[in-house]
C-alpha cells in the first residue's frame, strides 16, 4: 500500500509482480567492494538499493552514517539466497575488470 503522505495514495495500488523482472543498475559497471573505501561505499549503496526494503531514502540509512555501516547494519534483512546474488555480481564484476585489463594490454 501507498503510505497516505504519498501523492498517487487516492488513485493508485501496487501490486505483486507475476512475472519476474531483473532490475539494471545504470552506469559502467557495479562497484566492487574490494576497490577501496569510496568504491565500497558505492557497492554498499548498490547493493542496499536493490536487496533492503525501503519507501524513501531514510529507511536505508540513518544521517550521519555510512552506507557500509548501514549495510552491515541491516544485512540480517537480506535473504540467504540475495547474499549469493551479490557474490555472484561481485565476481561477475572481477571477470569483466580482468578481460577489460588484458584487453587494455593486448593493445
Amino acid at each position: 500500500m501507498f503510505d497516505e503522505r504519498h501523492p498517487q495514495y487516492q488513485t493508485h495500488v501496487l501490486r505483486k509482480r507475476t512475472v519476474w523482472v531483473v532490475p539494471v543498475v545504470l552506469g559502467d559497471r557495479i562497484p566492487r567492494q574490494d576497490r577501496g573505501e569510496e568504491e565500497r561505499e558505492e557497492w554498499a549503496r548498490t547493493m542496499m538499493i536493490l536487496f533492503v526494503p525501503w519507501r524513501s531514502p531514510a529507511d536505508m540509512k540513518r544521517p550521519n552514517e555510512t552506507w557500509r555501516a548501514a549495510f552491515d547494519r541491516q544485512q540480517d534483512m537480506i535473504r540467504p539466497a540475495h547474499h549469493e546474488i551479490m557474490r555472484n555480481m561481485n565476481v561477475l564484476s572481477e571477470c569483466r575488470d580482468a578481460r577489460d585489463e588484458v584487453n587494455h594490454v593486448l593493445r
